[in-house]
C-alpha cells in the first residue's frame, strides 16, 4: 500500500501534517499528469501551504480534513496505476483522467479556502 509520508522532518507547528500531505498530493498529481501525458505542472501554481498557519482555526481544520481525504484519494489512485503497470496492463485513459481531475478539483477546493488571503 502506498502511504504519503513527508520526505523531510515535519515542523512541530499545528497543521504541519496537513502541509506535508498537501505537498505529497502535489507530487502525486505530477505523477498522474505524467501518466496523462501532460507537461509537469509548475509547483508554484498550487502553493498555499504557507498561508495555512496564518488562517483562522476553522479554515485550518477544514484544510486539515480535506487534505486527509485528498491524500487518501491520491494514494489509492497511484496504487491502482502502479499496480496496473506492474501487472503489465495499461491503465485505462479514462481512469487516469478521472484521478487527475479529482486531484486538481480537490486541491483547487482547498486553495479556495485561502482566496484573498495572500
Amino acid at each position: 500500500m502506498i502511504h504519503f509520508q513527508p520526505e523531510q522532518p515535519v515542523e512541530s507547528a499545528p497543521y504541519s501534517e496537513a502541509v506535508a500531505r498537501l505537498r505529497s498530493v502535489r507530487q502525486a498529481l505530477a505523477l498522474v499528469e505524467m501518466f496523462e501525458g501532460r507537461p509537469r505542472r509548475d509547483p508554484a501554481e498550487i502553493a498555499f501551504e504557507e498561508l495555512l498557519p496564518l488562517a483562522p482555526q476553522a479554515v485550518q481544520r477544514c484544510a486539515d480534513h480535506r487534505s486527509i481525504r485528498v491524500a487518501g484519494t491520491a494514494a489509492a489512485g497511484i496504487e491502482a496505476l502502479i499496480g496496473a503497470e506492474t501487472a503489465g496492463e495499461t491503465p485505462h485513459p479514462a481512469a487516469i483522467d478521472v484521478l487527475g481531475d479529482t486531484l486538481r478539483r480537490d486541491l483547487a477546493g482547498i486553495q479556495a479556502l485561502f482566496a484573498g488571503r495572500a
